[in-house]
């Protein structure tokens, strides 16, 4: 008989174990990786903006207000600066990892209580080990400890939700759900609060016909919950609404929410479907288990209430964000979690069946209706797709960026296509607890090589790396050249964060003038502006010198660069 002492070792055990695998899942590259544009660059240089001035109110980015996302992930980042090293990019990586390993093992704690532990593992695995969550789990962004945010406020309303209802829910769910909701905003304003809304009302309509279908509520202690959720929010605001003149909320409204839901903003629009489109890459490797799970368990709503609070946290919200014309594949992250459960429940089926020998294969059944067969066909064919191409680009990108080979993108590589070739053979064979072990060890072993050692060593990805290092080497060649450095054309954040908050981002009639009024100054010329930059030059008769040039692929662009370096001459 298992006693409760087993039951509590066993669940310290698979935390233990959970914890273990995202420390190797996410840690790897978070001090090589140089800052990603731009997002992850405009965070971490507001952040130690903030370190370095001791203004835990306001949000800026050099000399200009940053009036986007609320502070709560700038406060994190700044802790975790000031307790390790500012001038470092990993500490304001810290939170996101964090956020990332919470949103894990909330979801383990909600699956363990409706299935087997090992079930319970798996699904919690396999949101760790999507492209997507190992991805923003290195970023500094708000988007990780978001999804924890999140993960905290549904795993706390799920379990009301699923309560027998002659027992009271544990005490401290309400604070669970709430402080969730207040460190959402904090951290991304309404999209939390949108969520759970969302997921309420879905759930309201699922139980229409149930005289009682609000009275799990009460569980949640909403008026204190409201009182606590704003006196986590208010003293903030109202301190940035003063400091500000009201312009924080006017500006984040009007600048940055309403443009995102009216058109594509800053280039990021799309149709509706997107979100669909990519699942099978951002929730890669797992969307193999994903696309069955999702139709096997789809009849399960209308018996089963975990699977019913799981569909309702999924399908309003993702509707919602199919139809917002901004489309950043991170936005949907949130809704990863119930679908890592939905397979934890789809496999705990399985395992059921199988114990009896009449039981037919997981393929067999599936729905015989014509749509619902074949939407797992249709992503197995998308994941297999994916896992070749994927393969061979990390091959190719090295051949392409750096004109040689990368022996650690070969070896991804490999790991890649094995991966793909295995998982499929199992995936055909309805072996899905196999699936599920080779996948998750697949991740485990190429995720740490291409973020530890592929991704840090291309050169020509990392222009404002290869910048920074080419700046530094003529410092040490000339070492009165250590003034303020100009940059015409190429305007990514990254620079900042590497060269220091000074840098000029300017045109090239500022950069001009820079050059003739410092001597000891630099001006970096993207090619493009060179003549309109030499032209300046001769209207201020000034002669310069070209010191360096360099030449990388800016992603953010999706363009080659070339770069030169000029100084004044005779200085």
């Amino acid at each position: 008989m298992t006693t409760h002492f087993d039951n509590v070792l066993a669940n310290a055990t698979g935390y233990l174990l959970l914890i273990c695998l995202c420390l190797v899942l996410f840690l790897p590259g978070i001090t090589t990786l140089p800052p990603f544009d731009r997002d992850e660059a405009r965070f971490a240089q507001a952040s130690r903006q903030m370190a370095e001035d001791g203004d835990l109110i306001r949000i800026r980015f050099q000399d200009r207000d940053r009036h986007k996302k609320p502070v709560g992930i700038y406060w994190l980042q700044t802790a975790s600066a000031r307790l390790t090293n500012p001038d470092a990019l990993w500490p304001y990586r810290l939170p996101s990892v964090l956020g990332a390993v919470l949103a894990v093992l909330l979801t383990f704690s909600l699956a363990k209580r409706n299935m087997e532990l090992r079930f319970a593992l798996a699904s919690a695995a396999l949101l760790a080990c999507t492209i997507l969550m190992v991805t923003e789990a290195r970023l500094a962004k708000t988007d990780a400890m978001l999804l924890a945010s999140i993960t905290a406020m549904q795993a706390a309303l799920a379990r009301c939700y699923i309560r027998p209802k002659d027992q009271q829910p544990e005490s401290w769910l309400w604070l669970l759900f709430w402080v969730g909701m207040g460190g959402s905003i904090l951290l991304k304003g309404p999209v939390g609060p949108m969520i759970s809304g969302l997921t309420l009302l879905a759930l309201y309509i699922a139980d229409r016909g149930d005289q009682h279908r609000l009275t799990w509520l009460r569980g949640l202690r909403p008026k204190a919950g409201l009182l606590l959720t704003a006196a986590m929010v208010l003293p903030w605001l109202i301190a940035v609404s003063l400091a500000t003149d009201g312009s924080f909320v006017s500006d984040a409204v009007t600048g940055d929410l309403l443009p995102k839901l009216i058109s594509g903003h800053e280039s990021h629009g799309a149709p509706p479907g997107l979100y669909l489109l990519l699942f099978t890459l951002t929730f890669w490797p797992g969307s193999l288990l994903a696309w069955p799970a999702l139709v096997q368990t789809w009849p399960l709503r209308k018996s089963d209430r975990l699977t019913r609070f799981l569909w309702a946290w999924i399908i309003p919200s993702w509707i919602v964000f199919e139809l917002v014309p901004t489309k950043l594949p991170h936005y949907v992250l949130p809704m990863y979690p119930a679908i890592a459960l939905l397979i934890g429940i789809w496999l705990t089926r399985l395992s059921q069946r199988s114990a009896h020998p009449e039981a037919p294969s997981a393929i067999d059944t599936w729905p015989s209706g014509r749509f619902a067969a074949w939407i797992p066909r249709i992503g197995s064919g998308l994941w297999l797709t994916i896992g070749g191409l994927l393969g061979l680009g990390l091959i190719i990108a090295p051949l392409y960026l750096d004109k040689s080979v990368s022996w650690w993108g070969v070896l991804a590589a490999l790991i890649v296509l094995t991966m793909t070739t295995l998982g499929w053979q199992a995936y055909r064979e309805g072996r899905m607890n196999r699936l599920c072990g080779i996948v998750l060890l697949g991740a485990v072993l190429v995720f740490p090589i291409i973020f530890g050692k592929g991704l840090p060593e291309l050169r020509g990805f990392w222009v404002s790396r290869t910048i920074v290092q080419a700046v530094e080497a003529l410092r040490q060649e000339h070492p009165n050249l250590d003034g303020v450095v100009a940059s015409v054309g190429f305007h990514e954040p990254s620079l900042v964060f590497l060269l220091g908050r000074t840098t000029m981002l300017t045109n090239h009639l500022k950069a001009a003038a820079h050059l003739k009024d410092q001597p000891d100054g630099l001006a970096l010329i993207e090619s493009r502006y060179s003549e309109r930059f030499h032209l300046a030059l001769d209207e201020l008769e000034l002669d310069v010198e070209r010191l360096a040039i360099i030449r990388g692929f800016n992603y953010s662009k999706g363009q080659w660069v070339t770069i030169g370096f000029y100084v004044a001459a005779g200085r």
